[in-house]
């Protein structure tokens, strides 16, 4: 009888033994960790905390959000480079980690392709240029003769160097013929801050961080970035309509995991989250956000990656910036 019980048990952690390396079941069911590289209150950090209370339920497993800001976002994907591929270290990050920072940094330490392993997009969002509540610019007409006149209106911000929203400010001011000094900040918490205070003249942000503030006329957006103008602002312009076609453009959140994990277990960290992504809750609170809840597999996450470094490439090299 001894000897059956203990052949049972061998048999049960064999079974288990296997579940884990497969990735599958709840072998990995330490906490999981979420990084984020941009500090709390922004879109970025408040998607992963509505994604990571459903993976909680979901996974049966702890999840923490740890805010690593810095050096955009390149600290938070360094830790988790350094990382055991055991589903148990994730990063929440704009898709520039992957799309635009390999052609904006000299020293980007690390392979995007290699060093990642992409699980599923967030969420999707579009951009706005706006300027403060007590700016004389009503009209981006009126901002491009204020930058002429006075070089104290020729700066805008943006949540960090090396940002979309930091080349595509950049790529407007060679449209606009004058040239635009960026003013880089950790993240768009403290860049909303600036512009809310007037500390800064003017900032692209995204419209799910701008909507709500331009309702409420604590700032003025002047222009979108969207090929139609948007349901919740239908009295501001796009640019295409001012004259700047050129100026169209949008970004993501995409959760990533470190190399060398099993497709079994990304596939299982996948569909957590875009089950996630479907609850009625979470997609209404990224809508609130002014953002769309947008999942992928890591097949399209990976697809949509390869081609959007090409256009990010071809943008950059556009807008005349010298990586650092």
């Amino acid at each position: 009888m001894l000897r059956i019980r203990s052949l049972a048990s061998l048999a049960m952690l064999t079974l288990a033994g296997t579940l884990v390396n497969a990735g599958l079941g709840h072998a990995q069911n330490g906490p999981i960790k979420i990084l984020v590289g941009l500090p709390p209150g922004g879109a970025v950090d408040i998607a992963a905390r509505l994604v990571g209370e459903k993976l909680q339920g979901s996974l049966g497993q702890p999840v923490v959000v740890e805010n690593k800001p810095g050096a955009s976002t390149r600290i938070a994907v360094q830790s988790l480079r350094a990382s055991e591929p055991n589903g148990q270290t994730l990063l929440v990050a704009p898709d520039a980690v992957v799309t635009l920072f390999p052609h904006v940094f000299k020293e980007l330490g690390y392979d995007p392709f290699k060093d990642l392993t992409p699980i599923s997009q967030i969420l999707h969002w579009s951009y706005g240029f706006a300027v403060p509540q007590a700016s004389p610019a009503k009209t981006f007409p009126e901002f491009v003769a204020l930058a002429k006149t006075d070089p104290k209106f020729a700066f805008y911000a943006s949540p960090s160097t090396g940002s979309q929203q930091h080349i595509l400010g950049l790529q407007l001011g060679n449209f606009i013929g004058v040239k635009l000094d960026h003013v880089p900040f950790k993240g768009a918490a403290d860049a909303i801050n600036a512009l809310l205070s007037n500390s800064v003249p003017s900032a692209i942000l995204t419209l799910g961080e701008l909507t709500n503030l331009h309702q409420s006329g604590k700032t003025r957006v002047l222009a979108t970035l969207t090929a139609s103008r948007t349901a919740d602002l239908p009295e501001v312009p796009t640019f295409a309509e001012i004259g700047y076609p050129q100026m169209q453009a949008s970004g993501a959140v995409a959760m990533f995991g470190p190399a060398g994990m099993t497709p079994e277990m990304t596939e299982r960290l996948s569909k957590a989250v875009q089950a996630a992504l479907a609850d009625p809750g979470v997609k209404a609170k990224i809508l609130q956000m002014g953002m769309e809840a947008r999942s992928s597999t890591p097949q399209e996450l990976d697809n949509l990656g390869r081609a959007e470094l090409a256009r990010w490439g071809d943008a950059v090299k556009a807008s005349g910036y010298v990586p650092e």
